[in-house]
């Protein structure tokens, strides 16, 4: 039962826990059987007691029925004989011989047979000549005597009898008293020591094992149980004791585990953060030395770097610098031309220097079409970046490369915006002034014809002077008309606030300018036309709104912008007196102007005009950013 025994000389603790109940119980089924035995063996004697009482009562009227004088003899005759048979039949009884032990030694038996030898011998003998004497004579009386002198004698040994009886009787219920007394000793006993076992072999091992599993749930595996055995709590304790090991163990290698993992995600963290700095340092503001010289100082100071240096070609030099860097790093000399960039395309190239100069890792700042650079480290001490440092490295590179293509795309596109607006300069003034100016041209030189012809030029059949220098007039105020329309296409700008607004501030304007209701409905969405797109969608109905206000004399005017499939609607319509169609070929520039715009985008401009009924323009095209986009 001691944790210091021997573990291996331990029963089971079932086996033991089995053999104290079952002791427990064999105590208590043995007490219940000796009360059944002792009452079953006490069960007749009760009955005897009784019956060898009344066997002396019955000797005492037997004595009285033959001392009677009162009856005559006769009837004490007869009485006597059936006292006698009674009294036969009561010795006899099974009430008194089933009570007798069997054993012909045995006190009681001897008793038992020490009475019926008397009453045979002795008593009944003198009953029977009694009762055949007819009448009562001296030797009668004489007999009668000697029976009465012998009943008292007689009746003590029938109380022989009855006192052994009760005494067997009381030595029965004392040894029922001492078997039950002693179980009820043994049981207390047998119980107290299975209480003793139970606490020294079940409580406190549980006990143990308990405080063993609440340490190890409170991640403390510095316990271990000393009840281990090879009992059944034995083995759990012992398998407890490696699992709180083994948990020690795999605790301590996940603590290490863990320490890695923070430590990684600390430099991922920060390897995040310096990325997000950085694609937002070239995005935020326009690349210059000022960002690339921030940039290239946090990617030191974030990497522990000795230094951190940018090479860009010749032709793609920022402020005029094609070098920008800090820390130990030399600039490349005459050995790294601008055409030698194609050299840097490998993966971290390492510059092996022939002196003592720190080494230098070389990443390339290149993407799918173009090499724009390296990026230059120098190495820390040792010679070697880590193996997190490389990625985030040619990472940065990729960010840095995504700026310079972002710039060269800008300068790109603002060329190209540049020649595009000229060239929109170029075809507007050919298709305009130029037009007008050859018109002019060609009137002055039928001025100059009619002026040198004989008469003056009275001729009725050839133009007068006077109507040529007015068709020129009218020709003069087309161009100056044209000229100033092509002044407010050239200063109209449309803000970052998109077409929308601008639409919004345009009908306004007319609104204001007119006196007429203007109603827009622009169901475009935000970003679908280019912004050339959006200048020539303007001026068309800028255009309209301005024949309408000075010729329709409309009241109402509802401008609509839609789009259908990949097409965009749009619709100009009044409730003005129409447009007089026999007047729309003749000074109507305007009109003019809208379809070449139309053209220009590549659709259709309809006018429908019915006197009285209004004015309704209609243009259709389709978007260049559909058409490219498939």
């Amino acid at each position: 039962m001691n944790p210091s025994r021997d573990p291996s000389r331990r029963r089971p603790i079932l086996v033991v826990l089995g053999l104290l109940l079952a002791g427990v119980v064999g105590l208590g089924v043995t007490g219940m059987i000796s009360s059944i035995v002792i009452a079953e063996i006490n069960r007749g004697m009760a009955t005897a007691v009784n019956q060898s009482g009344t066997l002396r009562m019955q000797s005492y009227r037997i004595g009285m029925a033959l001392a009677d004088e009162r009856i005559p003899w006769q009837a004490r005759r007869v009485e006597v004989e059936r006292l006698a048979a009674e009294y036969e039949q009561r010795l006899i009884s099974a009430r008194l011989t089933a009570a007798l032990p069997p054993d012909a030694s045995d006190p009681v038996r001897l008793a038992y047979e020490r009475v019926r030898w008397r009453w045979t011998h002795e008593m009944r003998r003198t009953l029977h000549r009694l009762s055949q004497t007819p009448e009562p004579t001296p030797a009668i009386r004489a007999e009668r005597l000697a029976y009465l002198d012998q009943v008292d004698d007689f009746v003590d040994d029938i109380h022989t009898l009855v006192r052994v009886l009760e005494e067997r009787a009381e030595h029965h219920i004392d040894l029922l008293r001492w078997i039950q007394a002693s179980a009820l000793v043994l049981m207390i006993a047998l119980v107290l020591f299975s209480l003793v076992v139970v606490r020294r072999r079940v409580v406190a091992p549980l006990g143990a094992l308990l405080d063993s599993a609440d340490r190890a749930r409170r991640a403390d595996f510095s316990g271990h149980t000393p009840f281990v055995g090879s009992d059944e709590l034995g083995r759990v304790g012992a398998a407890m004791n490696l699992m709180t090991q083994g948990l020690s163990g795999l605790c301590g290698e996940l603590e290490a585990r863990v320490a890695d993992k923070t430590r990684d995600l600390e430099r991922s963290n920060r390897s995040l953060s310096l990325l997000y700095r950085t694609s937002r340092a070239l995005d935020e503001s326009p690349l210059s030395d000022a960002t690339l010289g921030q940039v290239i100082a946090d990617m030191r100071r974030q990497l522990g770097l000795p230094g951190v240096a940018i090479c860009l070609r010749d032709d793609l030099r920022v402020n005029g610098r094609d070098y920008i860097g800090t820390g130990p790093i030399r600039r490349p000399g005459a050995s790294c031309p601008a055409d030698d960039c194609g050299l840097c395309a490998g993966p971290a190239l390492v510059e092996q220097p022939d002196s003592d100069a720190t080494p230098v890792a070389r990443f390339a700042i290149r993407d799918q079409d173009r090499v724009y650079g390296t990026l230059r480290v120098a190495l820390p001490p040792g010679g070697a970046l880590e193996p997190w440092q490389q990625p985030l490295l040619e990472a940065l590179a990729g960010h840095l490369a995504n700026a310079l293509h972002l710039m060269c795309r800008l300068h790109e596109g603002r060329r190209l915006a540049l020649h595009e607006e000229r060239g929109i300069l170029a075809r507007e003034l050919h298709d305009s002034l130029a037009q007008s100016l050859s018109y002019l041209k060609i009137q002055v030189t039928r001025l100059e014809a009619a002026l040198h012809e004989p008469g003056g030029g009275t001729d009725r059949n050839l133009p007068t002077p006077a109507e040529i220098l007015s068709e020129i007039r009218e020709g003069i105020g087309s161009a100056y008309r044209q000229l100033r329309e092509l002044l407010t296409t050239f200063r109209l700008r449309i803000d970052g606030r998109g077409l929308a607004n601008a639409l919004a501030e345009t009908a306004e304007e007319f609104r204001r300018r007119g006196d007429i209701v203007i109603s827009l409905d622009d169901r475009l969405p935000a970003g679908l036309l280019s912004p050339n797109e959006e200048v020539h969608v303007m001026q068309i109905i800028r255009e309209a709104l301005s024949n309408v206000v000075r010729h329709a004399e409309a009241r109402h005017c509802q401008i609509q912008l839609a789009s259908s499939g990949d097409e965009i609607r749009v619709t100009i319509a009044d409730d003005g007196k129409g447009l007089d169609e026999s007047h729309t070929d003749r000074g109507h520039y305007g009109l003019t102007i809208m379809r070449e715009r139309a053209r220009t985008l590549g659709g259709q401009l309809q006018i429908e005009s019915h006197p009285a009924e209004g004015t309704r323009a209609s243009l259709a095209f389709r978007p260049r950013g559909l058409e490219a986009g498939g």
